[in-house]
């Protein structure tokens, strides 16, 4: 387990409300520094300081210093506090390949987690090396069955336009539009493939679902109220003016509406 906030970190939990989408502050560049360091410091191979360092200077544009007086980290921790706040993620997102190539994978992402959900900073590091949007334990739960769902050869189709609207949910700034209405699609594509109504709008297949009794009258009408909703928000020709949080709802709504269909 990384020491990083061992005391500090809730136990695992969000010690804060994670809202912070548009900035590194400059306290947390500082751990985040620490955190390279801290596993650099300790490796007998690869990687070490030196390389480590070496790496993210050229990762955000800085020439290295040969020999700096005050050591590699006070030289990265005074590097990195005037970039653009958006370069600390890419450095987060670069460093981590050379962490995973060597076995250190595990213990950076668990490091740089700790530090994102310390300062509220709406992403966090997955395992794949990419920053993803953090949603209460729930919500990430339900994308992660309609992954696992769309996974099917039958879904394929799905699976692409659900892959769209995660990468517009995790975009920084997020492109509410797009994670609408791509979700809002990969669950109309997997509600027409369940009932074999490919050339149905979804409001005509929602009116089929009845005869099979598969879902209850009252969640067909949910589901029937978010057909609404696309056609007057976020569908074409419309113009877009939902919240953030009611993009929050509508995303998490069409995931339910994915594992419904789809289980």
């Amino acid at each position: 387990m990384s020491p990083i906030r061992k005391f500090s970190s809730g136990r695992g939990g969000n010690p804060t409300v994670r809202n912070i989408d548009n900035d590194a502050p400059l306290e947390m560049r500082q751990e985040i520094v620490d955190v390279i360091f801290s596993i650099a410091e300790h490796t007998q191979s690869w990687p070490q300081p030196r390389q480590i360092y070496n790496i993210a200077c050229q990762s955000l544009g800085i020439q290295a210093v040969g020999n700096p007086a005050a050591g590699l980290r006070h030289a990265l921790g005074r590097d990195i506090a005037p970039v653009d706040w958006q370069r600390v993620y890419d450095l987060i997102c670069r460093l981590w390949l050379d962490f995973e190539t060597q076995g250190f994978g595990t213990p950076y992402r668990e490091g740089i987690n700790r530090v994102l959900a310390g300062y509220g900073i709406a992403w966090e590091l997955d395992g794949n090396g990419q920053l993803t949007r953090v949603l209460p334990p729930v919500a990430q739960a339900q994308v992660q069955s309609a992954i696992q769902e769309l996974n099917a050869p039958r879904f394929q189709a799905a699976a692409h336009l659900f892959d769209l609207a995660r990468d517009a949910y995790d975009d920084r700034p997020r492109r509410d539009r797009d994670a609408c209405a791509n979700a809002f699609d990969a669950m109309e594509a997997v509600a027409k493939l369940v009932f074999n109504k490919p050339r149905d709008t979804f409001g005509q297949v929602l009116r089929n679902v009845p005869q099979s009794g598969s879902l209850k009258t009252e969640i067909i009408a949910v589901l029937d109220a978010i057909n609404t909703l696309r056609n007057r928000k976020f569908g074409h020709g419309t113009t877009f003016d939902l919240s953030s949080a009611e993009t929050d709802f509508t995303y998490i709504a069409c995931v339910g509406g994915i594992l419904l269909f789809a289980r």
